[in-house]
């Protein structure tokens, strides 16, 4: 596949950041943290540092939106959604379940998403009306419609000690499906939705870096993304679920919304 200068930029961004996080895996790391239980160390703020140069060596006119560091362009038409580290607690724990996402958006689509997962070597690209893709091979969503063989992904946001509805959606939810998993990486979970590992993905408390990658990934492998209201502009909202097909989709937002 041909794909435009904006994803060979992403691609290129995102392959220098996980250059830094190679340097760093396994190895001594500077933790600081944002909360209680929000870790930041120098490879996260490194990547980030590589990703933005590579995207504004090539259009320095563009935006940023960037997980460390509080650089919030999002106002610009073109503006690049950055986590330079998806999954920093994993990281830090030795575990190869991290990813540096990035994703475009123009005015209020996103249009390029790269998920890169260096250790599982693993490169997950999307390009509006292109399709979805994983190593050079077009993806898309499995095709499991009935509840009771779908298998879940979800996540525990840092705030849980305030929001007791997190554990109400996957009580509510783990019984009527044949799994959920949970594996500390949004933007992996989203690719794994898309590539049809997973049926359907859950959170809330959510930040735009963890998901503009993998919405575009999601939609162009044929799945359905919104929040927890069924809106399908989420990007910014708190809330997300994600699913393989509209049957599944709509008996997972029926049980959420049991709860709230």
């Amino acid at each position: 596949m041909k794909f435009s200068s904006f994803t060979n930029i992403a691609l290129a961004a995102a392959q220098k950041g996980t250059e830094v996080l190679l340097k760093h895996y396994n190895g001594k790391l500077n933790v600081e943290y944002k909360g209680e239980i929000d870790p930041v160390t120098q490879a996260d703020k490194g990547s980030q540092t590589a990703i933005i140069k590579v995207i504004k060596d090539v259009f320095p006119e563009h935006g940023i939106l960037a997980e460390e560091d509080g650089i919030n362009e999002v106002g610009r038409d073109y503006c690049w959604i950055i986590d330079p580290l998806d999954g920093t607690v994993n990281f830090l724990h030795g575990l190869p379940i991290f990813a540096v996402s990035i994703g475009l958006k123009y005015k209020n689509e996103i249009i390029t998403g790269v998920v890169y997962s260096p250790i599982i070597n693993e490169v997950f690209i999307a390009e509006k009306s292109k399709g979805a893709w994983l190593n050079g091979k077009k993806i898309t969503v499995s095709n499991i419609k009935d509840n009771i063989r779908a298998l879940g992904v979800t996540g525990f946001p840092y705030s849980i000690k305030e929001n007791n509805k997190v554990f109400k959606n996957f009580e509510h939810i783990v019984v009527k499906v044949q799994g959920v998993r949970r594996l500390g990486s949004a933007a992996l979970d989203l690719a794994y939705v898309a590539c049809g590992r997973f049926e359907f993905f859950f959170e809330q408390d959510l930040k735009a870096w963890d998901i503009a990658a993998g919405i575009l990934l999601v939609k162009e492998a044929g799945g359905i993304v919104t929040d927890y209201d069924g809106n399908r502009d989420c990007l910014f909202k708190s809330t997300m679920l994600v699913a393989n097909s509209l049957k599944v989709h709509k008996e997972m937002l029926g049980t959420i919304n049991e709860q709230r």
